[in-house]
């Protein structure tokens, strides 16, 4: 004789589920044997026959499922039946002798031609969502069976059923959030990862909780950042130790900010920038905990960079060429002697370019073209 679980355990266990969902299998066990079931399915229903099917059963084969789906869907006389009842809202439990009454059940072609084929007679069935607009999750439910033979649910297992289905609604919504969230996640990876300077997210003690494919190769590289017990910490290379100290203690206080960096060994330098993220920013959400982020610059931008913005806003191949002069950190002066004209001309440039782009100053100017030498789209991953 099987020992019936304990209900409160399994209210555990139903809980537990959406962050383990190898545990959904055991709590639909659970579920069978306290309400001497011998076969149960937690399932969606699709809206459409394009809509994703997603069932947890026990007892039931594979080909039962794939008919259910495929042909006898739209036939389910318990599932219409709830509905002309408008019964078919979250948190209603229901037993098949109520929907359907028994001899007009045993006609039907769901019964005759997919129920008693597969084994399937007496229903016990609990509503967790209930049918929303296209587009939405679908409806999903609880539904458990017994054979041909066997007798109807009574009220004992009714009632046992309407005490655990408050946490199987639960239970369910936090699920699905969940997988949303991870699909979410790869979305955002994805973006992030053809960030071509190296970007963190680190939470509010400092720790990184992601870091794209330019930081993981930054950090392999040990020059800039490295890792000290899960925190960014300055190399021993750069100069500056104490401003990117600064720079992250301040960043976990809420507060942005930059630092330049040095290396010892070969003068290069770099811009480490941090931002703050507020408590609502929802495009972060996948990474719980997320308090800013820090991505480091290399001064100079890339020619691609130059080319790019000269593209968009149709500079000449003279202002262009000012540009890539200016991003360089050359001054009108010098520019006007690496190329040969009037310091006048020079300015005539650089007054052309500010006029087509909408920024007045040389330093909007140089901030935009690092701006735009983060993203390069050909770099996206694979």
């Amino acid at each position: 004789m099987r020992t019936r679980p304990d209900i409160d355990r399994l209210i555990l266990d139903i809980h537990a589920a959406p962050l383990e969902p190898s545990r959904w299998r055991g709590v639909l066990q659970s579920l069978c044997q306290i309400h001497d079931a011998e076969k149960g399915q937690l399932l969606s229903i699709p809206a459409t026959r394009n809509a994703s099917f997603w069932s947890i059963s026990t007892g039931v084969s594979d080909e039962a499922k794939a008919e259910y789906v495929a042909e006898f869907a739209p036939e389910d006389v318990w599932v219409r039946a709830r509905r002309a009842r408008n019964e078919d809202s979250a948190g209603v439990v229901s037993v098949g002798e109520e929907l359907v009454e028994r001899t007009d059940f045993l006609r039907t072609r769901f019964y005759n031609e997919f129920l008693a084929p597969h084994g399937f007679d007496r229903f016990l069935n609990a509503v967790l969502r209930s049918p929303v607009a296209p587009g939405a999750p679908s409806a999903a439910m609880l539904s458990l069976y017994r054979g041909p033979g066997k007798e109807a649910f009574g009220s004992h297992e009714r009632e046992t059923l309407r005490r655990l289905t408050p946490h199987l609604i639960v239970a369910i919504d936090t699920y699905w959030k969940t997988q949303a969230l991870r699909l979410e996640k790869v979305a955002l990876s994805y973006a992030l990862h053809a960030v071509t300077a190296p970007l963190f997210l680190i939470d509010r003690v400092g720790r990184v909780v992601f870091s794209n494919d330019a930081a993981e190769a930054a950090l392999r590289t040990r020059e800039w950042l490295r890792i000290v017990d899960g925190c960014l910490a300055p190399s021993s290379w750069v100069r500056e130790s104490k401003a990117v100290t600064d720079a992250l203690g301040n960043l976990r206080a809420g507060r942005a900010g930059t630092a330049w960096l040095t290396l010892a060994p070969s003068s290069r330098t770099a811009m480490l920038s941090t931002a703050p993220l507020s408590e609502p920013t929802d495009a972060f959400s996948p990474w719980a905990g997320a308090a800013g982020l820090v991505w480091l610059t290399p001064p100079p931008p890339t020619p691609n960079a130059v080319r790019r913005l000269a593209g968009l806003f149709g500079l000449t191949a003279a202002e262009e060429r000012l540009l890539r002069y200016l991003a360089g950190g050359a001054n009108l002066t010098e520019v006007a002697q690496a190329l040969g004209v009037s310091i006048h001309t020079v300015r005539s440039q650089l007054k052309s370019v500010q006029q087509k782009t909408g920024w007045h100053t040389q330093s909007e100017l140089i901030r935009m073209l690092q701006q735009c030498g983060l993203i390069d789209p050909c770099t996206a991953r694979d």
